[in-house]
């Protein structure tokens, strides 16, 4: 903006506060606000408007109704955030993470805490995500309490090498994402592509018995029906009875 329209908008600005002028009859005023807001303003309302008692008033009621809003919306996300951390709870302490070593095959490693945790940390996502908006912020925060859960058992397990477990951390990361893809796809489809899923993720493309491959298979189809009879208010409340694997 060149000299000449600099002064011009400040002569606006000053000496014409109180005429009606809108800025669309400036066509360089209009060019600068533009991308900001596209609808005219009249300059004269605006002025007058600030000063009016009337105004400030309505601006104070607008600023506590704000406070009133931003109140309610931290309670709302504190308790969000701890039903993500409960929902997790039921992962971590009700889910027979030993029968799946013994039973499924799988070797009594970290690595295979963390596939049997995932596995169940991901049907509780499904089920989030069917309460809205609301469900993504309780999905994130089931997985933020998985990472935590993580870093506590990885330090527990003595990884004092802070690069490396990060490094490791990461890996898992991108290793989950991967995952929850692969089983979304298996929840949507048939028994055959479900256990591909698992079959590649689960036991790591290591399973030799088709037997256990078949016993995931109705494992996670008869806890997605459980998890999908399970009512909000149950859910809310955190009344999750993982079923017994024997089950199947």
């Amino acid at each position: 903006m060149n000299y000449h329209s600099s002064f011009k908008i400040f002569r606006v600005l000053h000496s014409s506060c109180y005429q009606r002028l809108c800025l669309s009859q400036l066509v360089g005023i209009q060019n600068v606000l533009c991308p900001v807001q596209n609808r005219p303003i009249c300059l004269s309302k605006s002025c007058r408007g600030i000063a009016t008692q009337k105004s400030t008033a309505v601006d104070g009621n607008i600023f506590k109704r704000t406070l009133k809003k931003i109140k309610f919306y931290t309670i709302d996300k504190s308790r969000m955030k701890v039903l993500g951390y409960y929902l997790y709870e039921s992962v971590a302490d009700k889910v027979p993470h030993i029968w799946f070593f013994k039973e499924m095959s799988l070797p009594d490693t970290f690595n295979s805490w963390f596939l049997v945790t995932e596995l169940h940390v991901w049907m509780l996502m499904v089920k989030a995500m069917e309460l809205g908006n609301n469900g993504r912020v309780i999905r994130n925060y089931i997985v933020e309490a998985m990472w935590a859960d993580v870093s506590m058992k990885s330090r527990k397990l003595g990884a004092e090498n802070y690069s490396a477990a990060r490094e490791q951390t990461k890996l898992l990361g991108d290793q989950f994402q991967a995952a929850l893809v692969t089983y979304d796809e298996g929840l949507l489809s048939d028994d055959k592509v479900l256990a591909s899923a698992l079959w590649r993720r689960f036991f790591e493309r290591s399973c030799n018995d088709p037997k256990n491959l078949e016993t995931m298979v109705k494992y996670v189809r008869m806890q997605m029906k459980y998890l999908d009879n399970l009512t909000e208010e149950d859910y809310r409340a955190c009344h999750i009875k993982w079923l017994p694997p024997e089950k199947t």
